[in-house]
């Protein structure tokens, strides 16, 4: 069975129906909280600015001044379709929404306005978004699958940056010094840096970097990137001799991907560790519902009298739940689902026999190295927490805007 198959697989078990339907918004949303992304909507192309019609540019002008954005910021899909990337995709959509000038949008996430026959998509960078500078290990040719030694990564970096088709000199400047500490990068250059641009090196970029300076500084002499989905919990290996050093690549910047229940459960049924029944219990909840469902479920299982009233008002409310639209008029649904849902993790965190400290600390064997690539000095900067230093609590990652992740947990560093 191939990645293709297990992955429809996987979403297979996940629908009710015990296949996905492309036309059914439940099915959708699960796909979306497995894979990030949806899964009706195909990648934009990135063209240049000037291939817009004369029209287009004119909308695309009234918008840069609207947003307070920058031309760079626009790389249309089409002559007719203006699409701006940004990091606060939120803010735009309602400065867009309220100016009046664009009519309403179709879709409460991503805008698609409309004027002119122009459309008008907002697409996320930085932290909420890995696509569109493009800096993962894969996009920048580093080797998978396949132990290299610290060296060959450090030439790989490099010249995936110099090779790079979307980042500006001064950035591919910035990344190599950050890599080599060759070169000079004046206050200049320095702020004519996007915004984003820092949290997609740090999330993407940093898996690698972070790789090669914590490798260095831990005395190997190679290192593995498994390719996607190989390993559970593990970005890359390094290797010092004989010696493996298991890691979890995270950006210091940010609160990062939260950790799946199910994945610490395996790791321990793995180990033949012992599982409380109730911890087991809520995890398959939350393993087997969709991103909307979850968290209700769970409620009605474990949570508080309080919470399992408000989620039966709620019901009352939405009669049209779990099946929750993505216009614009159906944020408010969203918006009430998701205080549920963080209020029942407030709940969870105070629970002592919800505690995963214990599990996590035994039966997962790798180290969180975090990377951040320093805003003044333009170096790469790790920190490591290890093995049985960890402390987990539960996390929402939802909000209106992105509502497509299931409860997991936030890992730390003991105090």
């Amino acid at each position: 069975m191939n990645l293709i198959e297990k992955a429809i697989l996987e979403w297979s078990y996940r629908t009710k129906k015990g296949y996905p339907d492309l036309n059914n918004e439940e099915d959708l949303r699960v796909f979306e909280s497995m894979f990030g992304f949806d899964p009706t909507i195909t990648e934009l192309v990135k063209l240049d600015y000037e291939v817009l019609t004369d029209r287009a540019k004119e909308i695309a002008q009234d918008l840069i001044k609207l947003l307070g954005i920058e031309k760079g910021q626009i790389l249309p899909a089409s002559k007719t379709s203006i699409v701006i990337y940004d990091e606060d995709r939120p803010t735009l959509f309602t400065k867009i929404q309220d100016s009046g000038q664009y009519g309403n949008a179709t879709k409460a996430r991503t805008g698609h306005f409309k004027k002119d026959g122009i459309t008008i998509i907002l697409k996320p960078t930085g932290e909420k978004s890995g696509e569109f500078f493009e800096l993962k290990p894969q996009q920048l040719g580093i080797t998978l699958d396949k132990k290299i030694t610290l060296n060959q990564l450090q030439d790989e970096l490099v010249r995936g940056v110099k090779n790079h088709n979307i980042l500006t000199p001064i950035q591919k400047e910035v990344l190599i010094f950050a890599v080599t500490g060759q070169g000079a990068i004046s206050d200049n250059d320095k702020s004519q840096l996007p915004k984003g641009f820092f949290n997609e090196v740090n999330k993407n970029f940093g898996e690698p970097h972070g790789a090669l300076l914590f490798g260095k500084a831990s005395g190997c002499d190679s290192v593995e990137f498994p390719a996607a989905g190989n390993y559970r919990l593990l970005d890359y290996i390094l290797y010092k001799g004989d010696e493996r050093i298991q890691v979890s690549a995270k950006s210091g910047s940010s609160i990062g991907n939260t950790v799946k229940y199910i994945d610490v459960l395996k790791l321990a049924d793995l180990a033949k560790g012992e599982v409380p029944d109730k911890i087991r219990k809520f995890t398959e909840i939350i393993n087997r519902y969709s991103v909307y469902e979850g968290a209700f479920e769970a409620i009605d299982a474990f949570g508080s009298n309080d919470l399992k009233e408000r989620v039966k008002a709620y019901k009352e409310q939405y009669p049209q739940y779990p099946r929750l639209g993505r216009a614009p008029e159906d944020e408010q649904s969203h918006r009430d689902r998701i205080a549920i849902e963080k209020d029942f993790v407030k709940e969870l965190n105070n629970d002592a026999e919800f505690n995963f400290n214990e599990i996590f600390n035994n039966y997962v064997e790798v180290k969180y190295v975090k990377y951040y690539l320093d805003t003044n000095s333009l170096e790469g900067v790790t920190s490591v927490i290890d093995n049985g230093n960890f402390h987990v609590t539960h996390l929402s990652k939802n909000s209106p805007n992105h509502d497509s992740d299931k409860l997991g947990l936030k890992v730390s560093k003991v105090k």
